[in-house]
Formats: structure tokens, C-alpha cells, sequence
């Protein structure tokens, strides 16, 4: 009868082992996983951190090139040559002689290399012959005046000044500036006799525009104005 009972004292202690080791286990199983859950919220934020940074990096990388890319585009709109005509006029300095009188300069702030200078001019829209002429400028330094002259016919003058024929005159430019390769300018003008003075007609920056005027103009020395 004592066997028995130590027997069944024996039994029950072990079962109560096995529940306290089965409620440990399980413990330390909850606790284990919230552990697991905070280390995977941690790393979930690090992986977040990680990817904003990423992305701020990115987006800083771009703004700077972006910035870079828009100063460098100012700075080489800026530090280029601007051929341009400053004013066209009659000149009757020569009264058997009248002359159209073309100021231009380079209104940039580097000088204009490999410079060449078109002019054309056109009385009631027919060339007039001989004024249709190249004059090689060179390098043509910032804001410093130029002159060229284009010879009016004599029998035309009149018919002119007083409205009853047309006067155009075309200018024209190929230029080089550093960093810019080739450059151009065409401007046309027209005379208006009731004001005395030349109107802007027209004109373009593009090389394939001058084609006409640079093929057809004739080289002249400089001192033949």
C-alpha cells in the first residue's frame, strides 16, 4: 500500500514538472516572439530610415545637377558675342554720292572671332548691283562701333526720299564665340520716307537664313567705302 501511494506521489510530481516546464516554455515562447516583433519593427524602421535618406540623397543629387546645368546655361548665354546694328541711315555727307550708312558692334561681352560682315541692298525689291558685298571684320572686340557703307544709284535718290521707291537693306554676320562654334545674325530694314529713318524688317539667328546673302555677297577691301 506504501508502494502505491509513493508511486502515485512520484506521478504526480512529474506531471506537475512537465506543466511547469510546459508553462515556461510557453512563456519564454511569448516572450521570444515579442522580442522577434520589436527587432522586425526596429529593422523595419532602419529599412524605412535607410530608404528615405536614399531617396533625400537622390533628389539632392539632382537639384544640384539640375542647379549646375542652369548656371552653366546663364553663364554661357552671358559670356558669348551679340553681333548686332546699332542704327542704319541715309548719309548725305556726299551729295553726288548717297551712301546708307551701317553702324554695328559686338554688343556681348567677349570679342566675336572669325568675323564677317553681309550686306545686300534692294530698291523696289531688285538687288541693286555692286551692294551685295563681304567685308572680313576679324575679331571684333565688345561694344566698340563699326561702320560700313552701301552706295545709293544717284538716279534713285530722289524717288526715294520722296516715298515713290522702296529701300531695303539687309545685314548679315558670321561670327565665332569661345564654347559657341559658329553664330549668326541677319537683320533687314526698310526706309521710311515720312520719318526719315529705317525700320527693322525682319531677321533671324539662324545660319541656314544667311545662306542666300553669304553665297552671293562679293569680298571688297576694307577701304572701299
Amino acid at each position: 500500500m506504501q508502494g502505491t501511494n509513493e508511486n502515485s506521489l512520484a506521478t504526480r510530481e512529474t506531471r506537475e514538472a512537465v506543466s511547469e516546464s510546459d508553462q515556461g516554455a510557453a512563456a519564454l515562447s511569448g516572450r521570444d516572439r515579442r522580442m522577434l516583433g520589436r527587432i522586425a519593427e526596429f529593422l523595419g524602421f532602419a529599412d524605412l530610415v535607410a530608404v528615405l535618406m536614399v531617396a533625400s540623397t537622390v533628389c539632392s543629387a539632382i537639384a544640384t545637377w539640375r542647379t549646375a546645368s542652369i548656371a552653366t546655361a546663364i553663364y554661357k548665354a552671358s559670356d558669348r558675342p551679340y553681333m548686332g546694328v546699332v542704327a542704319v541711315t541715309l548719309n548725305r555727307d556726299r551729295p553726288s554720292d548717297p551712301r546708307v550708312r551701317v553702324e554695328y558692334k559686338n554688343f556681348g561681352s567677349v570679342s566675336a572671332e572669325d568675323a564677317v560682315l553681309f550686306r545686300r541692298m534692294l530698291i523696289d525689291g531688285k538687288i541693286v548691283g555692286g551692294q551685295t558685298r563681304r567685308k572680313a571684320a576679324g575679331i571684333l572686340p565688345p561694344e566698340a562701333p563699326h561702320r560700313l557703307f552701301l552706295h545709293l544709284p544717284p538716279t534713285a535718290y530722289d524717288a526715294i526720299v520722296s516715298g515713290r521707291s522702296t529701300l531695303r537693306v539687309e545685314v548679315g554676320a558670321t561670327y565665332q564665340g569661345l564654347y559657341h562654334g559658329n553664330l549668326c545674325y541677319l537683320e533687314r530694314f526698310v526706309y521710311e520716307p515720312a520719318e526719315d529713318l529705317f525700320e527693322v524688317d525682319g531677321g533671324t539667328p539662324r545660319c541656314e537664313e544667311l545662306g542666300d546673302l553669304q553665297v552671293s555677297a562679293v569680298a571688297v577691301p576694307a577701304d572701299t567705302d
